[in-house]
Order: C-alpha cells, then structure tokens, then sequence
C-alpha cells in the first residue's frame, strides 16, 4: 500500500513535470515517498523528524535506497519552496483516480454531492512568509498568522483543493467561489451538486454557478430579502424531514445589495423549522458562538429535487467537516511543515495522497479512520522487519501469506542516484 504509485508512474509524472531539475538527492520521487512514509509513521510531523526518517535504515530498506545517502534538514526547506507543486498534483489525481475504481457506479452515484467548506490553520511560530494576522501574541503584541484551505469533498476524497493566504480571501465570498469554478471546468458533464457553506452567500456567486448550469444547495440566512414568485407547495406534499418539519417551498428572486434590486433569474428557497425547539437565547460572547435559530432557509437552483432531498443534501454537507477533523487529528494538517506558500501546497496534496491511502485501507477492512492508520502503520512496520530478514537472508517462508517481498534489491551504487 505504501508504493500506492507504481515506480514508473512517478518516474513519469517526474519527467512530464520537471520536478527533478537541478535536484540531487531529493528528488520528486524520493520526497513523495519520504512525506508518505513520515505522515504514516509519525502523529507529530517536523523537518527535523522527516531528515531523521530519511536517514533511518527502515526508510532506506522499504524503498531501495543507497545507505549512503543523507539529507539535512534545511536541504528539505529548501527543496519544498522550490520544487514543481504540479508533480504532486498529478500525484493526487492518480491516487484518486485509483481510490474512484474500488467503488461502484452505484455507490459514487449519478449526481454526485460535492462538500465546499474551508478550514482555516495558524501557525504558532509566526514563521509564515503569507498568511493572515490573528490575534495577538502575550506580551509582544505580534500576531500570529493563518491560511485557508478551500476543498471539495465528495464523501470518499477531496476532488479538488487550493489554498489562500491574501486576506481579500477570509470571506467565504471570495475563496469557496474560486474552488467551486475550478471544479466546474473540470465537471463537463455537470454530474456534481454543491453542497456549500452558510457563509457562501452573495447573489453573484449563486448567479455565477447558475450561468455555468451548474447545480447547488446552500443555506440562507433567515433576514435574506426575497420576492416571492409562487409557491411550490401542492396539497399532500411530505412535511416530513428528519429533524426538521417543512414550513414552505417557494420560486423566488433574491435582493442584490450590489445592484440595489431583485434578480431577473428565480431560485428555490426551502423553508423548514426544527420540530423540537431550541435554546435560541445569544450569548454574551456573540462573536465566538453562532447564532442559534429555530428557522432553517435552504437555498438550490434546482427545481427537481424533493424537500427531502434538499434537506438530506445539506445534512451530508456535515461529512466535510468530519474530514477535516480527520485530517487534522490523524494526519497533523494543524502543523505546518513549510513556511512557503509552495511548499504548503505540496504538504496540502501529501496529505490528501495519504488520506486516500488510508481510506482504501478502511475500505478494504471495514475499519474506522484512526484504527485504519494505525492498524496499518503496525502492518508497514511488521513489512520492514520481513523484508530486513529477506535481505539478511534469513528464511521468510511463514511470512508468504502476508507478505509479498520483491524477489531483488538493486545494488546500485550511490553516485547512481545523482541526477546530473
């Protein structure tokens, strides 16, 4: 699982790529298998873990690499700022392509709902070349500063990522929109719904994902000035939503602060009210909690979807941020390994090349995320120890039913690996 790229796919997307230029050591298949390997073995990542992972005979033994070779911290700094972000781009792809193939039509589904969410992650260092300013250090009055990662998810990967570190991007406004387009281009067939965030809400970027005849769910906030066209009410329509009782179904044109009046297109506003009330009363501290209401408001430009679909879509919006949290806890995404806007987004797609990785494992085992990572961490570990004795010459036999060891290690040596 761990070479869950073929050798010569990477050696290709090297060449296509050009990552490898003007590289020694590093090249762009040894820091892929270098920052899998280190996502996997460790809960804490650091350049000083991943230079003594690299240096490690474990390391060496499980992808063929020379003893002889060493890497030094900064030469890992270095190589991350300047290396060819679209080599692990492509990466990506593939591994997702190839995660896509275990599953059926059937479960991927025909209209597939896509989760746009950001996650926002600060650096406690205050090392970040770009980013935004938060807060403020004790004592020092510095701030600290964050980025934000925008992703796409479809329930099993991210279909697409990107980060930001300009501050006209803190607004939802401005960052999901800017995913969202990419991944319509590369959705030609249209087989996506969006599912997105309450904070994606000015009328011109549900006008701009409507021109591209792209389909979305959103939610409205409850104050959202409307002009009611009809209702799409009927006499025996289901109520019945979950959680939530459905109070009404409406065409409607929503007010454009920018143009100062109500589209000429028409939207689908979807009202509903949680059946059991809640604690509506604010906080004092009304900046750190959201407001809490009784009301829900679902917004779509689809006019075929029941209610209940509707609801059940913005419900499953919720997975998004089950992955984050996975990302996160599991994957150490709170930790920044590079302080260089390039070399985030090599970190950012490791880490999803990773996930998928360990999703492919869960899936093969019915197991959950944390117990899937670690599960196959101890595997990986046990796989090294075999293939040590392999190499030793010892006798392997009673391990053939669990491990498949390479019939031959390459004997080249160490100056053979410099690219010139």
């Amino acid at each position: 699982m761990v070479r869950i790229i073929p050798d010569e796919v990477l050696s290709r997307l090297a060449t296509d790529t050009k990552v490898d230029y003007y590289s020694k050591v590093l090249s762009g298949e040894r820091m892929f298998h270098l920052l899998l390997y280190a996502f996997c073995m460790t809960d804490r990542i650091s350049q000083r873990r991943v230079e003594t992972m690299f240096n490690s005979q474990q390391f060496k033994t499980l992808f063929d690499y020379a003893e002889g070779m060493t890497v030094s911290r900064s030469s890992i700094s270095t190589r991350l700022s300047k290396m060819n972000v679209e080599f692990f781009e492509k990466a990506y792809e593939y591994v997702y392509a190839e995660m896509s193939a275990l599953y059926t039509e059937e479960e991927l589904g025909k209209k597939q709902l896509v989760r746009v969410d950001s996650s926002m992650v600060a650096e406690a260092c205050n090392k970040l070349k770009k980013g935004f300013s938060v807060g403020k250090k004790p004592n020092k009055g510095e701030s600290r500063k964050q980025v934000k990662y925008t992703m796409g998810y479809d329930g099993f990967a991210v279909k697409l990522a990107d980060i930001f570190s300009d501050p006209t991007y803190l607004s939802e406004d401005r960052a999901m929109p800017a995913v969202v387009t990419e991944m319509i281009k590369k959705d030609k067939d249209h087989t996506n719904i969006y599912v997105l965030d309450r904070g994606f809400a000015a009328v011109y970027n549900y006008e701009g994902i409507t021109e591209r005849n792209a389909v979305f769910i959103g939610r409205l906030k409850t104050g959202c000035k409307m002009e009611v066209v009809r209702s799409l009410m009927r006499a025996g329509t289901e109520k019945n939503l979950g959680k939530l009782e459905l109070t009404d179904d409406l065409e409607v044109r929503l007010y454009d602060r920018g143009s100062k009046q109500f589209t000429e297109r028409t939207y689908r506003v979807v009202k509903a009210r949680f059946k059991e009330p809640r604690d509506t009363t604010r906080s004092s501290a009304k900046g750190k909690h959201p407001r809490v209401e009784n009301d829900i408001y679902f917004i779509t430009n689809d006019f075929d979807l029941s209610p209940q679909e509707i609801a059940e879509a913005y419900r499953r919006r919720w997975d998004i941020e089950v992955f984050f949290r996975f990302l996160k806890q599991e994957l150490n995404f709170s930790h920044f390994l590079s302080v260089s806007e390039n070399g985030l987004r090599i970190i950012l797609y490791m880490t999803l090349i990773t996930a998928v990785m360990i999703m492919i494992y869960k899936r093969r085992n019915g197991m959950g995320y944390s117990e899937a990572k670690f599960t196959f961490r101890i595997e990986m570990s046990d796989y090294i120890m075999v293939l040590g004795i392999f190499l030793s010459g010892g006798d392997t036999s009673k391990y053939a039913h669990r491990y498949k060891i390479r019939d031959s290690v390459p004997s080249v040596p160490y100056k053979s690996f410099v690219r010139s």
